[in-house]
């Protein structure tokens, strides 16, 4: 995870009728999941030095430079501290004792130091450059790593002058360190709110057992694990109002002030490389080049959306008014869960608790596994008892169907519990490689969640959210582990603005009847969803999609405007102000939700208008299995070599016009707002 974030050229090189690199038969990776604080102190230090002195002899050896001695020691080096640190730097986000995630937090921090320090260094700079005027890097695979490195010492400070150079490196560990508190403070947070018995009777029976209870007191952890159920179905109004306040304020004063920080870290970055805003510098590289082009694309999708918004508030306002008989009630943030849940259950016939008795999280899991068997063309076996950091982790080897090859391990780390990461993502822990001496070095992935814990005598069930959520980040984790590029480099994921698009196109697959059909299975009776209630749920997709989309709209352009505002941002401000122009529904005064929003220091800064950017693609791929057959292992290993296979090699606009024949239309993509229960939209726009 703490891999060095190297830069993707926007350019394709060679031809997307190259063979994918054609791994070979791949060692197992061997961990050690359970080191002690100490240990990670001694062997991330030990670590460290060694790149360190192997980076002074490569930047003091003299003699003709080229691709192997140069670009390949580069990545060699660098892939072989990564590889040596894995479990010193994953076990921050996982760790089960503070004094362990500390360690890791520390070497985290210390090895990021490395990696700015070495990205920034003029002498290995123009040893790369001198590499790739000698003509060396003939392979598609080594061009293209050596384009990828020179951009990074360019985008590091490597050709700065010497003091805004020195700068550049102070700032940037300084960036790194601010990012790591942000992120261990949320992941430490231990936000509660205590409600009566009378306001837990409206709770799902499995809720309420899981929480403490002290006479009639109970106490409720205000998290990702507990805000759906509770908001959905919390009746009482200041009991919702107690938990959403509490849970836009987690780390309110504290992380405010790191995010406030970061930014004018990044804005000082930012121009000493020669760009007017951190916006501008992120954008420069990715498919979207500049932040005007973002605007006016959620500028333009929101204007076309935020009356259909409004009509959903309308509605939703309605009800309420009906449900309290208040004809003057006005929809609350902290409504707006409770009544989008009665609409689906009074008007869609959609109760999201009979939903849950439909996903027990084992059937869940390994149903997913078995669809994602057919259409990638792999197989997964658990491994019991797993080699994991958490008794609780599961492990699971996995293998290419046709020929056995083992491709990888993955783990799902799927429920709570203190000072662990708090969100849900996939981790690529380790990805694919060849090494020096030949072999390939199989990759490592983890999931990484938060799902409601089971109750005493039941499995956890999971809503059909928590269903879609892991059918997405299975789709990192497969194209964590099926990458076929040789350099870590190149193996790691995508470009930024399209690194969600493959992911999202699963998530349509959880939407289908008959995949419904196959993934549920009610946790007493074995029997699946019903087709009524399947026919329901898939009629109540769009409802309210339209403000949904807005509020993501307004995420990227907080975002956006974050980065783009100059050193100093008041940043409740700006969130207050594009909530009220960009969605129907202002900001609860007296909080601050960007003291929680981690994609803003997760490696998402100026970028989460990507996730919208990455749909435009994802709805257009998945025209593909509609057209081909949504289980058909043709198309899948189609998708699989064109998309998932080559990873960062060529731009995706390539490999996306290689998948479906033909360029990226957005049609499909707009399609959707027309689903919405409102009705057709008029007019429309082209990104």
């Amino acid at each position: 995870m703490n891999r060095f974030s190297t830069v993707l050229a926007g350019v394709l090189l060679g031809s997307l009728a190259v063979q994918p690199f054609a791994a070979s038969a791949q060692s197992t990776p061997s961990v050690d999941w359970n080191l002690t604080a100490q240990q990670i102190q001694s062997t991330c230090t030990s670590a460290i030095d060694t790149a360190k002195a192997r980076e002074r002899t490569l930047i003091a050896t003299h003699g003709p430079k080229a691709f192997s001695s140069v670009v390949l020691a580069l990545e060699n080096l660098t892939a072989d501290l990564n590889d040596s640190t894995i479990a010193q730097t994953f076990l921050f986000s996982v760790g089960n004792a503070k004094d362990v995630r500390d360690a890791s937090l520390k070497c985290n921090s210390d090895e990021s130091a490395f990696f700015t320090d070495l990205s920034a260094s003029p002498g290995l700079y123009a040893q790369v450059a001198a590499a790739k005027r000698s003509g060396t890097a003939r392979a598609l695979y080594d061009r293209k790593l050596t384009d990828m490195w020179l951009d990074t010492f360019k985008r590091s400070g490597a050709s700065l002058a010497p003091a805004n150079r020195a700068e550049f490196v102070k700032l940037s560990n300084q960036l790194t360190d601010l990012q790591n508190k942000y992120e261990a403070n949320l992941a430490e947070d231990h936000t509660e709110i205590t409600i009566s018995q009378a306001q837990a009777a409206s709770l799902p029976a499995d809720f309420v057992a899981g929480l403490k209870k002290s006479g009639s007191v109970y106490t409720v952890p205000v998290n990702e694990s507990t805000i759906s159920s509770f908001m959905q179905n919390q009746r009482d109004e200041a009991a919702r109002k107690a938990f959403s306040t509490a849970y836009s304020n987690r780390q309110a004063d504290t992380n405010t002030n790191l995010l406030e920080q970061a930014l004018a870290v990044r804005d000082r970055l930012a121009h000493l490389l020669g760009y007017q805003t951190w916006a501008a510098y992120q954008l420069s590289d990715r498919m979207a080049r500049s932040p005007d082009k973002v605007l006016k694309f959620l500028d333009a999708l929101d204007a076309r959306l935020l009356p259909k918004a409004r009509q959903d508030i309308g509605a939703l306002t309605a009800l309420k008014a009906k449900d309290t008989g208040d004809p003057n009630a006005v929809l609350a943030p902290w409504d707006f869960a409770y009544y989008d849940n009665m609409l689906r259950k009074t008007q869609y016939a959609v109760d999201q608790n009979r939903v849950r008795q439909y996903f027990p999280v084992q059937h869940t899991i390994d149903s997913v596994l078995a669809i994602y068997h057919t259409l990638l063309g792999v197989d997964f076996k658990q491994i019991t008892p797993s080699n994991a950091w958490n008794p609780d982790v599961l492990e699971y080897s996995v293998s290419d169907s046709k020929t056995g090859r083992f491709i990888g391990l993955t783990y799902f780390d799927l429920f709570p519990r203190a000072g662990k990461f708090t969100h849900f993502a996939n981790f690529p822990i380790l990805p694919v490689r060849r090494q020096p001496n030949g072999q390939d070095r199989a990759p490592i992935a983890a999931i990484v969640g938060n799902w409601p814990k089971p109750a005493p005598g039941q499995p956890a069930l999971l809503s059909h959210d928590d269903v879609v959520t892991f059918f997405h980040e299975f789709g990192h984790n497969m194209a964590a582990l099926l990458a076929t590029a040789p350099y870590e480099t190149l193996s790691n994921g995508f470009v930024e603005d399209f690194v969600e698009a493959p992911s999202q196109m699963l998530e349509n697959f959880v939407w289908q009847p008959s995949v419904l059909k196959q993934i549920s299975s009610n946790w007493q009776t074995g029997q699946p969803l019903p087709d009524d209630l399947i026919a329901a749920m898939v009629r109540a997709k769009y409802l309210n999609y339209a403000y949904s989309t807005t509020q993501q709209i307004k995420l990227a352009e907080v975002d956006m405007t974050y980065h783009m505002s100059g050193p100093r941002v008041d940043t409740t401000a700006q969130w207050q102000k594009l909530s009220s122009r960009l969605t129907p529904m202002p900001m609860t005064p007296g909080t601050h939700p960007q003291a929680s929003f981690g994609h803003l220091m997760g490696g998402y800064d100026a970028g989460y208008y990507g996730y919208l950017w990455s749909l435009v693609y994802a709805q257009d791929l998945f025209t593909a299995f509609q057209s081909g057959g949504l289980e058909n292992p043709a198309v899948g290993a189609r998708y699989r070599q064109d998309i998932l296979q080559p990873a960062r090699t060529y731009d995706p606009d390539a490999e996306v016009k290689h998948f479906l024949g033909r360029p990226m239309n957005p049609n499909a993509f707009y399609e959707q707002f027309d689903n919405t229960p409102q009705g057709k939209s008029t007019g429309g726009t082209q990104r």
